[in-house]
């Protein structure tokens, strides 16, 4: 894929984000804030057993926040909490590495990008920490 392409997708998702909003009641749900840029984001989350029958962010940020929550968003729909703690391990492997280690989460690749500018990693990384927060909960609460 080429980087014109990476930016095309990550543009289609900044203008036509994917499962924005908010559920309620939801089952669970995160916030998170990144003080460097303002980027404010809610994660909800609704649960049929241990498995996310649907997920939806509502965002307040750039263009990179914006893109992840959504790539994110795509790929939650219908997945057991664990395989979601997963892909959340996954991608921060990926976004220190620069390497996909899984095809599971190949749909992030344009986000790799994001790597070569320092400052807008934690952006990328906002909507996955709220995720990180509503799976900590849960293993908590259940």
């Amino acid at each position: 894929m080429s980087k014109s392409l990476y930016r095309d997708v990550l543009l289609d998702h900044l203008r036509h984000p994917r499962f924005s909003g908010k559920i309620e009641p939801a089952d669970r749900s995160a916030s998170a804030y990144n003080p460097l840029c303002g980027d404010e984001l809610e994660l909800t989350l609704a649960l049929e057993g241990n498995c996310i029958r649907e997920a939806r962010t509502q965002v307040r940020g750039c263009a990179v926040c914006v893109a992840s929550a959504s790539l994110m968003g795509e790929l939650l729909q219908g997945v057991s909490l664990s395989q979601a703690e997963t892909y959340g391990a996954l991608f921060r492997e990926a976004m220190t590495s620069g390497e996909l280690s899984s095809k599971d989460i190949f749909s992030l690749r344009p986000l790799l990008e994001v790597r070569k500018h320092k400052s807008r990693v934690k952006c990328a990384l906002l909507a996955w920490n709220a995720l990180e927060e509503c799976l900590q909960n849960f293993q908590t609460t259940s």
